[in-house]
């Protein structure tokens, strides 16, 4: 067998599931051609399709890659239901699960515990075909700047790299555009230096919590909205709006901790701590959970087809205006 049976990847950063899966192929596939087959198991029961192709092997003898996103939120029946899928080795199906949920109290991305009854996820530890990471923290970015460099032929020197651990956001899809940008200035040279290093925007990992902020003050959020488009999300038509709503989600989970009196399970800059325990305890913690539905019902908008991104951003504003208008007296007047 020259790759895994099946795979599980746990981050709940979209980015660093997508470079890990192109490790993957890299390293188990480069000599294969794979049909990418992409399902999300957060948008309710799977469809026959992806039964289909997760057992039954392509009659021209294509090789599949089956991705599920979302695999976290499977019900207990299809993790059930998965157990005589992989049973066998396929050597033309590939599948592969994201579990993309949140983090247990020791950092670890959370595992459901019907799956880790499951006897493939004991055959799955034991081969090593499990992966883990919390995303990016200010301990798991030199690895991350250090495999950036190596994709594309740059030279960091390690006291760059250490300045850029506190210098970069804590999503891969920021980082990764602000080591664009640093590429991008070095130009044919293929070291980057600490001369470069003043372009990063030094907001970057401010614009959502100013986004967060403006709204509940009852402002525009507009300017915002469009730095965080431009500088620093924009890497596709695709995936824009999806990634800021996953931002906007974890800033959403930082205040809810302050809010509950819990310190962050990501890192906060040291001057922004007072600003955002103050927002947090202004808004409460069922305000907070309420920005994860909507954020939740405008990504679900997207991927259905029923809204396109523009009106599910228009809707995602007007809910949270409506959610933020009576956390703040000065709106009241």
């Amino acid at each position: 067998m020259s790759r895994p049976g099946f795979s599980f990847l746990l981050c709940p950063d979209a980015e660093l599931l997508r470079l890990r899966i192109e490790d993957l192929v890299q390293e188990h596939g480069a000599d294969t051609t794979w049909v990418r087959r992409v399902y999300w198991a957060d948008e309710g029961d799977l469809p026959g399709a992806f039964w289909q192709d997760m057992s039954i092997p392509d009659l021209m003898g294509t090789s599949r890659l089956v991705v599920i996103r979302r695999a976290n939120a499977f019900l207990v029946d299809s993790w059930n239901k998965l157990s005589s899928t992989l049973a066998s080795f396929n050597s033309q199906i590939w599948p592969i699960f994201c579990l993309e949920g949140g983090l247990d109290k020791k950092g670890n991305p959370k595992t459901p515990k019907t799956l880790t009854k499951q006897k493939y996820w004991a055959v799955a530890e034991k081969k090593g075909w499990v992966w883990s990471s919390p995303g990016l923290t200010r301990n798991t970015l030199p690895n991350f700047i250090a495999d950036y460099a190596r994709r594309n032929g740059k030279d960091i020197p390690i006291p760059v790299r250490q300045s850029l651990t506190q210098l970069l956001p804590l999503d891969a899809v920021g980082a990764r555009n602000e080591l664009d940008k640093l590429a991008l200035a070095a130009g044919d040279s293929e070291r980057i230096t600490d001369e470069h290093l003043g372009i990063i925007s030094s907001e970057a990992d401010v614009d959502v919590f100013s986004f967060i902020s403006m709204l509940f003050s009852g402002r525009s959020p507009e300017k915002v909205w469009k730095r965080v488009f431009d500088n620093r999300l924009v890497s596709s038509s695709d995936n824009i709006l999806f990634s800021f709503l996953a931002l906007l989600q974890r800033e959403a989970r930082i205040l809810w901790e302050m809010s509950m009196g819990e310190p962050p399970s990501t890192w906060v800059p040291r001057n922004m701590v007072g600003k955002k325990q103050t927002l947090a305890r202004q808004l409460g913690p069922s305000r907070l959970a309420s920005v994860w539905d909507l954020a939740f019902e405008a990504e679900l908008g997207i991927k259905s087809g029923q809204r396109s991104p523009e009106q599910a951003f228009e809707a995602l504003i007007g809910g949270l205006y409506a959610v933020f208008r009576d956390a703040n007296p000065s709106r009241m007047r």
